[in-house]
């Protein structure tokens, strides 16, 4: 189903900071000249606009030689997108030595492409769908509407309007759509595939009912990080005479320090990392 041409296609007037990272430890910064990320998925070939990726990852922890060139694109928003790049190249201009250094990666020794810039975090609640591809994606609520009919008629919300829908069993039977309103509809989808819009990423994906998964309405919330005790600073040396101090004193002496979220060192260079989206999504229960 992953047959169709994937490729980044050259584009001479927009240059990308990428960060390359290959199998053998090196890592190659530099720029790319492309727009478009084109991607094989199993709904078929999609564009991405490359402002809207985050860094792709081979599906294969051996990279993408072994996995057969798959890839999960991770876009700003969290959302992944997974499908086949057929023949990969990609051209990079590295500056060493005061030049412009050209050179083609060996795609198939890449483990991870990183672009430049944080997380896009989604504001208030998301609906989140997954297929049997291993699509994980946000979906734009607003403007994506289900057709859904029964013996009342023919009924056509946006999932803004819905506070909770899913399949009673399965994906091609009837549906129960819960409306804000407190209106509760059960019914088929009128058509064999459901078509919704992306916030980020291509505008639309079409999903056939028999590769849906999910579509869950979420809260999504940037992970803090753990608070850790760390013991006062004293003037006097502790001579051990007085015991040990208590955790109330460790904990009211000074603010505790806090550990770095996942992927802080890799922000802090300005490169996007996943960790806090990945983690939201194993809490919402991945």
């Amino acid at each position: 189903m992953f047959d169709l041409l994937a490729a980044f296609h050259p584009h001479p007037a927009v240059e990308t900071a990428v960060r390359a990272t290959l199998a053998d430890g090196q890592v190659l910064m530099g720029e790319v000249h492309t727009r478009v990320l084109r991607l094989a998925t199993g709904a078929g070939i999609v564009e991405v606009p490359l402002a809207h990726v985050g860094e792709v990852l081979p599906v294969s922890s051996e990279g993408l030689q072994v996995g057969e060139n798959l890839v999960n694109v991770w876009l700003r928003n969290g959302s992944e997108l997974r499908g086949r790049w057929s023949d990969p190249r990609l051209a990079m201009g590295i500056a060493v030595g005061g030049n412009d250094v050209p050179v083609d990666l060996p795609m198939n020794e890449l483990t991870r492409f990183q672009l430049q810039g944080g997380e896009a975090w989604p504001q208030g609640p998301v609906y989140r769908m997954k297929t049997t591809w291993g699509d994980d994606f946000l979906v734009d609520a607003t403007r994506t509407h289900l057709v859904v009919e029964n013996q009342l008629g023919s009924f056509e919300p946006s999932l803004a309007e819905c506070q909770s829908l899913a399949p009673i069993g399965e994906p091609e039977g009837d549906w129960r759509i819960a409306l804000a309103t407190g209106t509760v509809l059960i019914g088929k989808l009128r058509d064999e595939s459901v078509t919704v819009s992306l916030p980020l990423g291509p505008e639309q994906m079409t999903i056939p009912l028999s590769n849906f998964v999910s579509l869950k309405l979420e809260t999504w919330g940037i992970p803090q990080p753990q608070p850790v005790l760390t013991p006062p600073v004293r003037d006097d040396a502790w001579d051990g005479s007085q015991g040990a101090p208590s955790h109330e004193e460790v904990s009211l002496a000074q603010p505790a320090s806090r550990q770095p979220a996942r992927g802080q060192a890799q922000k802090a260079n300005g490169w996007f990392d996943s960790a806090a989206l990945d983690e939201t999504k194993d809490a919402q229960g991945k």
